[in-house]
């Protein structure tokens, strides 16, 4: 594989990491959380307080649903992190393996 042991341990922290805040990222934006209101993607003008509150709810269902995608990319980077661990593992146990037969 393309990474070696310290690269895929680095890169399986780093994709826990991201799961775990991206999906409470999405949670917070799905129960629209006001601290977040400022992260929101909005128009500056509106004509109405309906109008904003429309736009928001949307904008806040959008932001959570590309939180939700975006964790799940992550946790298959993650899985394929673990993949590479164990075939690094594997690899080290067959030349530790092939250095005592001889």
């Amino acid at each position: 594989m393309v990474c070696g042991p310290k690269c895929s341990f680095f890169c399986l922290f780093i994709s826990a990491w991201a799961v775990i805040q991206l999906t409470l990222m999405g949670i917070f934006f799905l129960l629209n959380s006001m601290a977040l209101i400022d992260d929101l993607p909005l128009t500056p003008i509106f004509h109405s307080l309906e109008d904003f509150r429309t736009h928001a709810d949307v904008t806040y269902q959008v932001v959570a649903i590309r939180c939700f995608v975006t964790a799940l990319l992550y946790l298959c980077f993650g899985i394929l992190s673990i993949c590479c661990i164990k075939r690094n593992r594997a690899k080290e146990r067959r030349a530790l393996e092939s250095s005592l037969q001889r």
